[in-house]
């Protein structure tokens, strides 16, 4: 995500005399890159990229706090300046009722609302103007522009509703899920459906009045003739508002901080300096008391962490007080233990991405600045040995190979569940567990690919004809070292039919010269009575698996040299109704296995269950005529009589 921050704007909530080009050299060696500065009205504005898991980074307030730690570092005078608002109270001569909320604390965290009367519709002044034009945002009027303006400095969104509308509505404001099929327009007359499941507000008579924290609703946005606001900001959960948002491609700058987990402690701070604003602006009232429902507040937990450990990771040693120094001005609370040498962090709510002791090394690290950590080089040489069994430009090959031909390259977990690992052919027992799994679901190291894609391929059953590979290791256990032996595997799973999936890896062993495939009844991949994987049909799913280890010897880099023969070849086609139960694989190898003079058997074409093969006979001592082939080729016929319903 990136945001753009005039300058002026930024020295409201920064104490500095550090010009520009300097802030960006040195904030974006430590923290948020500032990618460019633009001259934008006459002013300096920087386009800073933040990354998604720092949404306290997205406003002013958040850029503001980050630079002057930074500064600070470098040695330039920064402070950040002290946030002072006016507590909300009410006007004496003004009093109208709040609507009655009913909120839902599964879907929505915190919800806080003022009204607000009397509210003049006055000009955007130009200073807030100018700043929204600097920061790509449209220009209204004051009673809309202020919302979008105290999102931008202080990163919570909140939203303005024109009261009169929403109490002609009933007055109340209900949490809730959407059904499938409900219809609301947003604000600028756009028409929507629910998908359902979608957090809405609802009045008694279940009309959606908003889209919460992604956009109002016609009928109870502001107008030209709104004289009475009711200024709300809410928290919804933010896996509810990506769902909203993305199942009606709304993407608002509102629903991307929001589904990005903005800290709800924002928002009376956004409230005050929203009011403060329409107080100034437009002349406004408050006309009630703050509306706040916030019942479960709760608060982050404390890391503790070794002063031992953080200087291990850095590779530096750092004095206690700089650490301390660093970790509170970023706004965490720090309990220091002497007599064990520890300090208990409590970061700030607005840092929930601050979760164990290794967040908090890696943000020392980040503001001390990764530049000034010591680099060492290997003690020993980089080694370069080959590794066993192993051949870059072969792997290549087969993936491009298979690609092209319409066949999906996946990378799945190396981690799989009880069921998964279950479904390899191992028993369970026999598979490597790990004692300290990413998570609770995947614990096992698989010791086969074909579980993994047959999930990907039934996690996609619009898919008619999908057919994935994977070019990866499985895991066996080794009684003799701690670590598992690795095995190279190429499996490809696929809902196409069987001859047209061994047709492809026909063709893929042809690329390195290797003839002769041959898949025996069991279902092993034979080359040269040389196993190298093994053929499986699940339901309607062929899976093939190759050992890497076992094919490698097999491949050539350019075919053996054959001299020309002397004596010419006589070629035939012969074509069979088979069976639905006969393998061509068992037909073609009946075949050839009728004379010497039969140099090579190949399935050239198919329609239903006739199938047409080539055959080439060959006599290296004489030129072969068909008196010569005619009591072979008897023979093929009858050798296959039991197969096939009729020949041709």
């Amino acid at each position: 995500m990136n945001i753009l921050i005039p300058h002026p704007w930024l020295l409201e909530h920064l104490d500095t005399k550090t010009q520009p080009e300097k802030i960006r050299e040195l904030v974006s060696l430590c923290g948020p890159s500032i990618e460019r500065i633009y001259e934008r009205e006459g002013e300096n504005v920087y386009d800073i990229e933040v990354t998604t898991n720092r949404v306290d980074s997205m406003s002013i307030r958040g850029i503001a706090r980050e630079v002057a730690v930074i500064l600070d570092q470098f040695g330039e005078q920064a402070k950040l300046k002290k946030l002072t608002l006016p507590k909300i109270s009410q006007d004496q001569d003004v009093n109208l009722p709040l609507p009655k909320i009913t909120n839902d604390q599964t879907l929505c965290k915190r919800i806080t609302c003022v009204v607000l009367d009397q509210v003049k519709r006055t000009p955007t002044p130009d200073w807030m103007a100018k700043r929204l034009v600097q920061t790509d945002m449209n220009v209204h009027d004051s009673v809309i522009d202020i919302t979008n303006y105290i999102t931008h400095e202080l990163g919570h969104p909140c939203h303005a509703f024109d009261y009169d509308k929403l109490m002609k509505t009933g007055g109340e404001i209900i949490v809730t899920t959407a059904k499938k099929g409900e219809h609301f327009a947003t604000l600028d007359g756009n028409e929507f459906k629910t998908v359902g499941g979608e957090v809405v507000f609802k009045n008694g008579q279940g009309e959606i009045i908003d889209l919460p924290s992604i956009k109002g609703t016609a009928n109870t946005s502001i107008d030209e003739s709104t004289t009475r606001v009711l200024l709300l900001l809410e928290s919804i959960v933010a896996q509810k508002v990506r769902f909203a948002s993305m199942s009606h491609a709304i993407r608002t700058t509102a629903a991307q901080l929001m589904e990005k987990n903005v800290d709800p402690n924002l928002i009376m701070p956004t409230l005050e300096l929203g009011v403060k604003l329409y107080q100034e602006l437009c002349q406004a009232k408050v006309a009630s008391a703050v509306y706040d429902d916030f019942p479960n507040q709760n608060p982050t937990q404390p890391i503790a962490t070794k002063l031992e450990t953080i200087n291990n990771y850095l590779g530096v040693s750092l004095e206690e007080d700089v650490i301390v120094t660093i970790l509170e001005k970023l706004g965490c609370e720090v309990l220091r233990k002497d007599k064990d040498k520890v300090i208990v962090v409590t970061p700030p709510t607005f840092r929930p991405d601050l979760e164990i002791a290794a967040d908090i090394v890696e943000e020392i690290a980040r503001i001390y600045g990764y530049h000034r950590l010591p680099s060492k080089l290997m003690d020993t040489a980089i080694p370069l040995d080959k590794p066993k069994h192993t051949n870059f430009e072969v792997e290549n090959r087969i993936k491009h190979f298979l690609v092209d031909r319409g066949w999906q390259e996946i990378y799945s977990y190396s981690l799989v569940s009880e069921v998964l690992a279950g479904q390899s052919g191992y028993p369970l027992e026999n598979h490597l567990k790990l004692q300290n799994p990413l998570t609770e679901d995947r614990v096992y190291l698989r010791r086969s690919l074909i579980p993994s894609l047959v999930e990907v391929i039934e996690g996609n059953p619009l898919e008619k004809q999908l057919a994935v590979f994977e070019l990866a290791n499985v895991y066996h256990p080794d009684a003799k070292q701690k670590l598992p032996t690795e095995e190279l595997h190429l499996t490809l799973v696929t809902l196409r039919n069987y001859r047209e999936a061994r047709g492809v890896v026909e063709a893929l062993l042809r690329q390195f010269f290797i003839e002769n495939l041959e898949i025996d009844e069991t279902g092993q991949i034979l080359i040269e009575e040389s196993k190298i994987g093994e053929v499986r049909q699940e339901s309607n799913l062929i899976a093939i698996d190759i050992v890497i280890a076992k094919l490698l010897p097999l491949i050539k880099k350019h075919p053996t040299y054959e001299p020309i023969t002397k004596t010419s070849f006589i070629a035939e086609d012969i074509t069979l109704t088979l069976l639905e139960s006969v393998a061509v694989g068992k037909v073609i190898k009946t075949i050839k296995n009728q004379s010497p003079l039969i140099e090579k058997v190949e399935l050239i074409d198919q329609y239903q269950q006739n199938y047409t093969f080539a055959i080439k006979y060959h006599d290296p001592s004489k030129n072969l005529s068909n008196t010569d082939i005619e009591p072979v080729r008897e023979k093929i016929l009858t050798s296959v009589a039991n197969m096939v319903v009729k020949n041709v």
